[in-house]
């Protein structure tokens, strides 16, 4: 069972430094994200629990309990912004391939059909490269984008599938 062990000096350690708003509204930090990343990096499941280790004298379990609450929120909130974000992008990729796919089909049918002329060459020209960029587009889309943005997606779904646990550094 993979869980994640983080050592806080304090709460501030979850939450940026320039942001002085209640725990409940505060901005999780970049840096305790991305240490996050770094122990989700060789390992593609976490199916444990965010174990975050304080000092005694500084744990408040009732502060705890709305930290808790709001790093739990706030990864489900990033969970659903991305996989919408996505879903989004995927339709977009999708749809870029088949209208590419659709021009490159009627610059074919014109080519074929229609004897040559100034008005059939003009429209081919204009045709041939818009398809070949839209259909390229759209694989650069689907091959590469695509896969950054399902890995982000998926970090955030697995943050959004844990619990949030204080215990005592020893």
């Amino acid at each position: 069972m993979k869980e994640i062990k983080l050592w806080l000096d304090s709460y501030d350690d979850i939450y940026s430094d320039f942001d002085s708003r209640n725990y409940l509204k505060r901005r999780i930090s970049e840096d305790f994200l991305e240490e996050l990343k770094n122990e989700l990096k060789n390992d593609e499941q976490l199916d444990g629990d965010i174990i975050l280790l304080l000092p005694k004298n500084k744990r408040d379990e009732t502060s705890e309990k709305i930290i808790a609450d709001s790093i739990t929120a706030y990864f489900n909130k990033q969970y659903d912004f991305h996989k919408n974000k996505c879903q989004g992008k995927l339709n977009k990729g999708v749809v870029l391939f088949i209208i590419g796919f659709v021009i490159m089909l009627l610059n074919s049918w014109v080519s074929f059909t229609y004897k040559e002329s100034f008005g059939i060459i003009f429209l081919r020209i204009l045709l041939e490269p818009a398809g070949w960029f839209l259909l390229w587009a759209a694989f650069d889309f689907l091959f590469y984008d695509y896969q950054k943005l399902k890995t982000i997606r998926n970090f955030y779904k697995q943050l959004s599938n844990t619990m949030v646990l204080f215990k005592t550094a020893e």
